[in-house]
């Protein structure tokens, strides 16, 4: 008897331990907002838009899912976030090309948009991306394939 009136008593007193600590901790205020923010900072940048223009400003279109390039092109890109450095490339079409890869140039954007004009090599076919970069963070944009052959019927 004194065994289970033992094994009571302890109960009670773990229980009642247990349960007397209702109050819940206050949290200091959390500025989320900044938290947010500052998370933010150390991400790549969002590449929002990569249009291809004439020289003269005509928007070229995609036709096939493919943009039949002028011998010069502005290539204009729009972010959004931190970004210090975007680098250009262009890839052959074909299999087993990615080694073939060629650094079209590197632009520093001006508040989020980077404007480049890329003179084309001739009989360009292949896939054209970027990567922006914030410090060494970097975010790659989709492919887009490009194609460019200068006409030969004209003559000088």
């Amino acid at each position: 008897m004194k065994k289970i009136l033992l094994i009571i008593i302890l109960f009670m007193l773990i229980s009642g331990t247990a349960c007397s600590n209702t109050s819940i901790p206050e949290q200091d205020n959390i500025d989320y907002q900044q938290m947010y923010e500052a998370v933010m900072k150390d991400q790549a940048p969002l590449i929002k838009d990569i249009t291809f223009k004439t020289i003269d400003g005509k928007v070229i279109e995609e036709e096939a899912n493919w943009f039949t390039l002028e011998k010069q092109v502005r290539i204009i890109v729009t972010l959004e976030g931190d970004c210090q450095q975007i680098e250009l490339f262009v890839t052959p079409t074909g299999t087993e090309t990615y080694k073939l890869q060629k650094l079209i140039d590197e632009v520093t954007p001006n508040q989020n948009v980077a404007e480049y004009i890329w003179e084309v090599p001739d009989y360009t076919m292949g896939h054209f991306n970027i990567i922006a970069y914030n410090r060494d963070v970097g975010r790659r944009s989709d492919y887009y394939n490009v194609y460019y052959e200068p006409d030969t019927t004209q003559q000088p």
